[in-house]
């Protein structure tokens, strides 16, 4: 199992997102909102031996049609993310840093631009 691949099984337990809209990298354009995609951003081995612990930092980002709905989707991401054995990979830590919403990019003509809200959280793991 991968580390993008048990993120996603995390992921897949938040209220209001059907997990077809949970995505690694890039948003299924015709998925439906709200959507969560996450990217990781490093993915360092932090110690030797037989079975290594890794730290990894993820950026999950929380997209709605409306402000609040991202911020709120962000804030319960927050509140998935914890400590458990995924697949083949356990996380024995996380710190989430914090959840800000983003500026929403302009829209052209009458075009409804949907919020972000994005996620960063630190993940230490081991694979069993």
């Amino acid at each position: 199992m991968s580390l993008p691949q048990a993120i996603k099984t995390l992921l897949q337990g938040v209220d209001g997102v059907i997990n077809a809209s949970v995505t690694y990298g890039k948003r299924n354009q015709a998925g439906s909102l709200p959507a969560v995609t996450y990217t990781i951003n490093k993915n360092d081995r932090m110690t030797i031996g037989a079975n290594p612990m890794y730290l990894a930092e993820i950026v999950i980002r929380s997209t709605a049609l409306e402000a609040q709905d991202a911020q709120q989707l962000g804030e319960d991401i927050e509140d998935e993310f914890v400590e458990g054995t995924y697949n083949d990979i356990r996380i024995v830590g996380i710190v989430n840093k914090n959840t800000v919403l983003n500026e929403p990019d302009s829209g052209f003509g009458d075009e409804t631009v949907p919020f972000t809200a994005t996620t960063t959280a630190e993940i230490y793991y081991t694979y069993t």
